[in-house]
């Protein structure tokens, strides 16, 4: 198994090991804040902000008022759904790095559906335009499997090249004939009929469903995936194709499907930033939430009912880049270097866990030959 992967295949027994296999994602967690916690301390010291300046920033900057909080959630709703995209790729053993551009497909196929479509009642247009969003998505993620499948390129080279694709075609599309006509390079604002209610207020913000119906989403994903026919047959495709492929399941048919779902759900999260957020597609639309759901997902272990954790921790951190400007100075950008250290971290977990486990060992044998004790 890889340094990253989640073994779908229960090995313990009893209710122990069912509790133990739960919780096994958040193991993923302990280096990933541990080199957090690290960078934060060592940035927070350069700035003379102390040792716990920048933790108290990112706080306050998260949660500290109501508009904070608030656009923490609406951030929140983006980082889990892109990160579930991520995470039911990676079920079978699919990297969809294209994200970005699905994200930005379906957010442009959304905003022009909701600004010009016919007059249909809120019930009918706001799930209407999640689902414009979501199809786009899906669609744009399909010449990545294709290309997989039929002529053996790596899904990770073809979706690089489809979020370039899908960033200049949506930006010469948002410049002429799906502009608003300013020249500005954004749509007209979508119907009032298709803005998601607030459910409160929080000064000058507000929170709507989205973020409840994103985690709704990762937690039946989970289920789906823990309790179902279905769900067994798309982990076993991911853990042991050749023998998976022995026992009847047809592994070709579930990666292509799960690799269309994971660009529905890219999609979907466009369409949500549109409708909840911005209620317009703009330019330079996304400022790498595609990306950051790679972070989300692999801090917990690609484990879909648990990604909810790890966006809510980027949400955070991404509400407060700008508190960090005004409180201590700090360029707003040290969160993506935090977040390169966190993914980093992830990635090469084992290689820590071995190395920890050296230096241990070692200072272990100074110990017993410094005593006099070696070879006891």
């Amino acid at each position: 198994m890889g340094p990253i992967e989640n073994n779908p295949v229960e090995t313990r027994g009893g209710h122990a090991g069912r509790l133990g296999g739960m919780f096994e994602p958040l193991a993923a967690l302990v280096p990933a804040l541990a080199a957090g916690f690290i960078v934060c301390v060592a940035v927070s010291l350069f700035a003379g902000a102390g040792t716990f300046g920048l933790f108290a920033a990112i706080l306050e900057g998260a949660w500290g008022s109501g508009d904070a909080a608030a656009a923490t959630f609406s951030k929140l709703t983006v980082l889990l759904l892109t990160g579930l995209a991520v995470s039911m790729a990676y079920q079978a053993r699919l990297l969809n790095i294209g994200c970005e551009g699905q994200l930005t497909v379906g957010a442009l196929a959304a905003a022009s559906f909701a600004a010009t479509a016919p007059g249909l009642p809120a019930l009918l247009l706001i799930p209407f335009t999640a689902a414009v969003g979501a199809v786009a998505g899906a669609v744009w993620s399909f010449p990545a499997i294709w290309l997989k499948q039929r002529r053996g390129v790596h899904e990770v080279i073809s979706t690089i090249f489809l979020n370039y694709l899908a960033t200049y075609l949506c930006d010469l599309l948002v410049m002429g004939p799906l502009g608003d006509g300013t020249g500005m390079g954004r749509t007209p604002e979508i119907a009032s009929r298709a803005v998601w209610p607030l459910l409160w207020h929080a000064g000058a913000q507000g929170v709507t469903a989205a973020p409840f119906l994103a985690l709704l989403l990762s937690l039946l994903a989970q289920a789906w995936l823990t309790r179902t026919t279905w769900g067994f047959e798309v982990r076993a495709a991911g853990c042991g194709p050749e023998s998976a492929r022995t026992a009847g399941i047809d592994v070709t048919s579930w990666q292509r499907r799960m690799f269309i779902l994971s660009g529905a759900l890219a999609g979907l999260a466009g369409a949500l930033e549109v409708a909840a957020v911005h209620y317009r597609f703009y330019r330079a639309f996304s400022p790498g939430y595609g990306f950051d759901g790679i972070t989300a997902a692999f801090m917990v272990n690609a484990a879909p009912g648990w990604v909810w954790l790890s966006g809510l921790l980027l949400a955070g951190m991404r509400s407060a880049d700008k508190w960090l400007q005004i409180s201590l100075g700090i360029s707003p950008s040290t969160i993506y270097v935090i977040q390169a250290f966190l993914l980093l971290a992830v990635a090469s977990r084992e290689g820590l866990w071995s190395g920890t486990t050296r230096v241990v060992s070692l200072y272990r044998r100074w110990q017993h030959r410094a005593s006099g004790k070696e070879g006891v």
